[in-house]
């Protein structure tokens, strides 16, 4: 990314250039350079993506794991202590040490906290990635298909059919451009088109459990479906010849009914959808860890006890037979 992003600046730069001579060679500047995004920039962006996608996933399996090895070694330590009770009481007849009676409270004191917190941090865990993580993950591919089927809309007028889908494959002759814009929109709306029957948008209205979460959604599902029916018209005008009809649906202003007004509010809604998750994910994972709050402190000052104890009782017993 770091390589090709000045390459692309460039050719962006020499189609402005061209652009502002009314040279030809603008339009073939900026495809030239839309290729460079499309072949290279966003699969590598795409991989880097997947990457962090793959390590939050792992760091979660991570973090959720049971502390086996803990909780066996306590469970050995409290056992370990009480036989050493019960072989002291064999031998001496007294029921009770109070020395090895508080390190074994002390001891499973810190089990039950250890299995406890533990217990509860993963619960804390699994609600963050179920309420944050998983709508994220959905609203920031959204978003990306938004991005996508924008660039694909706009450079429909700049290309004006110069670059078609190769014979033989399916819309074999149709504008390349359009045909990446309507993947685009399948992908957020769905097979059907309205943004509830599948499609990105859908699944994140079924992933959102709160009016801060689904009103945001379905107002991009609204802006999505507007979006689709003003590029509709806009088509139209370029394919009847009316290109300075068709360049205002599209950048034109909202009285132009533009649908980059349409994309604006569809990616504000997005980012509003997204700050409420990111909001859910990060109060989750908080209640979560909050679970574990002490626990090292308290570990270290109930093993102290506990090892206080045992030493304290045993030399008790000890001394009786000096």
């Amino acid at each position: 990314m770091s390589r090709l992003l000045p390459v692309y600046t460039a050719r962006i730069e020499a189609a402005r250039a061209n652009n502002r001579q009314g040279l030809p060679l603008g339009g073939a500047w900026l495809r030239n350079a839309n290729d460079l995004m499309q072949e290279e920039m966003l699969p590598a962006a795409e991989r880097l993506y997947q990457a962090e996608k793959e390590r939050v996933r792992s760091d979660y399996a991570t973090a959720q794991g049971f502390p086996w090895v803990a909780v066996g070694l306590g469970v050995l330590t409290v056992g370990a202590l009480g036989g050493v009770q019960h072989a002291l009481y064999r031998r001496t007849n007294r029921r009770f040490n109070v020395g090895l009676l508080g390190a074994t409270a002390a001891c499973g004191v810190l089990l039950v906290w250890v299995a406890a917190g533990h217990t509860l941090a993963s619960a804390g865990l699994s609600d963050s990635y179920e309420r944050g993580v998983r709508s994220l993950n959905v609203l920031n591919d959204a978003r990306i298909s938004a991005l996508k089927a924008r660039g694909g809309e706009n450079l429909t007028l700049v290309a004006r059919g110069a670059v078609t889908v190769p014979a033989g494959q399916k819309f074999a002759g149709q504008d390349s451009y359009d045909v990446a814009y309507r993947a685009e929109m399948t992908r957020l709306l769905g097979p059907e088109g309205d943004g509830r029957s599948g499609g990105l948008l859908g699944r994140a209205l079924e992933l959102a459990d709160d009016a801060g979460g689904s009103d945001p959604v379905r107002a991009a599902t609204d802006r999505a479906g507007e979006w689709r029916e003003r590029h509709l018209k806009a088509r139209e005008y370029d394919e009847a010849g009316d290109y300075e009809q068709a360049l205002k649906r599209v950048i034109g202003a909202e009285k132009d009914e533009a649908t980059g007004a349409s994309f604006d509010r569809l990616d504000a809604a997005l980012e509003k959808a997204l700050a409420h998750e990111q909001g859910e994910f990060e109060r989750a994972a908080r209640a979560g860890g909050s679970a574990l709050t002490g626990l090292v402190a308290g570990a270290l000052v109930l093993a102290a006890l506990g090892t206080a104890g045992a030493g304290v009782g045993i030399a008790r017993r000890l001394a009786e037979y000096r």
